[in-house]
């Protein structure tokens, strides 16, 4: 007769009542270790759905709720980190489930003491010259708990261990990374054994560790380099006896015993971070408007001191993407000091800063060609500047990004944006839409170009963050986006709302809790291949609510960036404004020269007085006695928006006289260093054999190789378009006939 199944449910009890209440959580395992359920103990019950007649197949465990134990899902993950009491699972005499009350033995590792960690993300921003330090707000930082080496030495597979010996002992020789990989973990980086090519290598072990080395272990630091290190090994004799042992035992107790002395090796060598490092994420929190975090974490009274990782993610068009992320081994606050300043430097070039303030007013604040370029440093009008290598030349619609200050050198290509902030006191009935406008005015040359007005009608939406609380019990954040445009509003075609200062207002009306956005609005994007290169006018001009065109808009409404400072905005000049008299205008607008060709690179055959001697690709070129050699190049650009750099290297030599005579660098605009630039932007020099041979004359030969790099100046308003370089290599050998 089959046996009676019952839901397994029980009353838990503690042998000493622990004098602070402890919120349980009980885990019902399989007997092969498969969770079953997990629930909360509630009035001092346990009840699972699962029904059985026999305890025989199933293990339970008890943990107090804290961060992370929901994704438990292991019995050595919730004895280990959660120092979990297993419990007897027995039925009584009545044929109901029961288990012995919790031993006060383990009551004290379920009390917990509260840690307050603290910190601030930042990066430092550049706006041509000027550099500052700005706090990130609202970025996502994660907070994760290393494990100890104890805690996972005994999982560590044999082989690692029979190689550490000679990763200590043997450190300059290259050693084969292990097959099969363990588990990268949560933080997976590049495959350490790959070289650029995408080929397996072997790794040698100190390639990333001739630079010294500031390691924080426990309380701590240790600033040395991979060979002090080791000749601190070598030194404990005890370590090093059971090093040269060859035991795994030995080794792994040297390792578990002194591991601030293996540490500055290990947390360089990446393939080895999954044995040594374990890391648990326990807490996930969000900066405020200056960038800075704060929150609370427990931490067990008998364990370990938390010992801390924080990696940090972004909203990126909308995706939370990762921007630090340098590596838990090396990068370790190693027993936290509760109450202490997290630094984190961001670096990542997708990060731009979304933390401005709200101005007040009624003020349109058009600020930067993407987020890197002032439109303070657009030449508007057309002065030539300071001539270039002796060549003037118009600035209009150009910048000085990337330049000194007032070297207006750089055009625009690719896909544009405009960045505007708009004030607290936008938008009204008044001042309810924009509009940006474009045409071409000039051609690449500066010839004219009656170019008609287009409006520019790509859609934009703003988006705005939100925190919702999740289904795993947590506080998360998501974005929304509101749209902007285009739209058509009685005359009016292709406009787009003023964004209010916070999506609250209206019309966007968020209904999520503490939504935020950036006061920065990408106002619009422009395609600039639309119609060529050129010199183009762009005009924002704004409508009320009816969609009419306003005119006589006070001057000081349109302001731009100061420009030594940035900050504060200022009243933009004439140049920027249409029909200004009188201290009203109709628009805004701005001059920009668009520039999307491509550069070209060639090296041409040496020329042995007036004739090509290596015809051949081998590249040998004989001279005779009183020869003259002609160096060629062709670095071109259509409208000479590049500069070159061209470099002869001799053998292994360093010779400055000969490079002297052969290097040139410059703008593609005129000769320079002797070499003569002809109309086809070819550049020649005639030189002698021994400008050539130099510390070789002796010898009477020598190798050359020629490198040919020409730059293109075009920027999208953040970086240089790199897509427009070209570039050349050759060589040859001089040998005398």
């Amino acid at each position: 007769m089959k046996a009676k199944q019952n839901r397994i449910a029980f009353p838990v009890k503690f042998e000493v009542k622990p004098e602070t209440p402890i919120q349980l959580k009980a885990f019902l395992f399989s007997r092969r270790g498969k969770l079953l359920e997990a629930v909360n103990v509630a009035n001092d019950q346990a009840a699972f759905k699962t029904q059985a007649s026999s305890p025989s197949e199933f293990r339970v465990l008890f943990a107090p709720v804290r961060n992370g134990i929901e994704d438990a899902e292991s019995i050595d993950e919730l004895i280990e980190r959660f120092k979990a009491h297993e419990a007897v699972l027995k039925i009584n005499t009545k044929g109901n489930f029961e288990i012995l009350p919790i031993p006060k033995y383990i009551l004290p590792w379920w009390l917990f003491r509260k840690c307050r960690v603290r910190g601030r993300v930042t990066k430092k921003f550049r706006i041509h010259d000027l550099w500052e330090d700005k706090g990130l707000c609202r970025v996502r930082v994660h907070i994760c708990e290393v494990d100890r080496i104890r805690l996972l030495i005994e999982r560590i597979p044999d082989r690692i261990f029979r190689i550490i010996p000679d990763i200590i002992l043997n450190p300059r020789l290259p050693f084969p990374i292990p097959e099969p990989e363990p588990d990268p973990g949560p933080f997976p980086g590049p495959d350490p054994r790959k070289d650029f090519s995408g080929s397996f290598r072997q790794q040698p072990v100190l390639q990333n560790l001739r630079k010294a080395a500031s390691q924080k272990i426990g309380s701590q630091m240790l600033k040395s380099d991979a060979e002090t290190t080791a000749k601190m090994i070598l030194d404990n004799e005890s370590v090093t006896s059971m090093l040269m042992t060859r035991d795994v035992s030995a080794i792994r107790n040297a390792i578990l015993n002194n591991f601030e002395l293996f540490h500055p090796f290990f947390c360089h060598i990446h393939w080895l971070w999954p044995y040594f490092y374990r890391c648990d994420e326990i807490k996930v929190v969000y900066t405020d408007e200056n960038g800075n975090f704060e929150t609370d974490i427990y931490y067990n009274i008998l364990g370990d001191h938390p010992d801390l990782y924080f990696w940090v993610e972004a909203l990126i068009d909308g995706v939370w993407t990762t921007v630090y992320n340098p590596g838990k081994a090396c990068h370790t606050y190693w027993n936290y000091v509760c109450g202490s300043m997290v630094n984190i430097r961001v670096t990542d070039p997708r990060v731009v800063w979304q933390c401005e303030e709200v101005i007040p007013g009624q003020i349109v604040w058009v600020k930067t060609v993407g987020h890197g370029t002032s439109v303070a440093h657009i030449q508007q009008d057309n002065s030539t500047g300071n001539p270039i290598q002796g060549v003037s030349m118009n600035r209009i619609g150009l910048s000085d990004r990337f330049e000194p200050a007032g070297n207006y050198r750089r055009p625009f290509g690719k896909n544009l944006y405009f960045i505007v902030q708009f004030s607290s006191g936008l938008p009204t009935n008044t001042y309810k839409y924009y509009r940006w406008s474009y045409r071409k005015t000039r051609n690449a040359d500066l010839s004219p170009n009656a170019g008609s007005w287009k409006t520019l009608n790509n859609p934009v939406e703003k988006p705005y963050t939100y925190e919702y609380i999740g289904g795993d019990g947590n506080l998360h954040f998501d974005a929304k986006y509101f749209k902007l445009g285009p739209f058509d509003v009685g005359t009016g075609n292709d406009l787009y709302l003023i964004p209010p200062d916070s999506p609250y207002e209206s019309p966007v009306n968020a209904g999520e809790s503490n939504a935020h956005w950036d006061q920065n609005t990408v106002s619009i994007s422009f395609d600039s291949n639309l119609e060529g290169d050129g010199l183009y006018e762009f005009k924002l001009e704004l409508f009320n609510s009816a969609g009419n065109k306003l005119i006589n808009i006070p001057n000081a409404m349109f302001q731009i960036p100061h420009y030594d400072s940035f900050y504060p905005s200022v009243n933009a000049p004439a140049d920027y404004l249409v029909n200004s008299g009188g201290g009203n205008c109709d628009a805004f607008t701005m001059n920009m020269r668009i520039d999307n060709s491509a550069c070209q690179a060639e090296i041409y055959k040496l020329k042995v007085d007036g004739v090509e001697t290596n015809p051949t690709c081998c590249g040998f070129v004989k001279y005779g006695a009183g020869s003259m050699l002609e160096i060629a190049f062709r670095a071109f650009h259509p409208n000479n928006f590049a500069d070159f750099n061209f470099v002869v290297q001799k053998g292994t030599c360093t010779d400055t006289t000969q490079s002297n005579a052969t290097n040139a660098n410059g703008m593609v605009i005129a000769g320079v260093n002797g070499y003569a630039r002809n109309l086809a932007s070819i550049y020649s020099k005639t030189l002698t054999v021994g400008d050539l041979l130099g510390i070789c004359t002796n010898e009477g030969k020598a190798a050359f190789a020629e490198h040919l790099y020409v730059n293109a100046l075009s920027t999208d308003g953040n970086y240089e378009l790199d897509a427009f370089d070209a570039w050349a290599l050759a060589a040859f050998a001089l040998e005398p006939m």
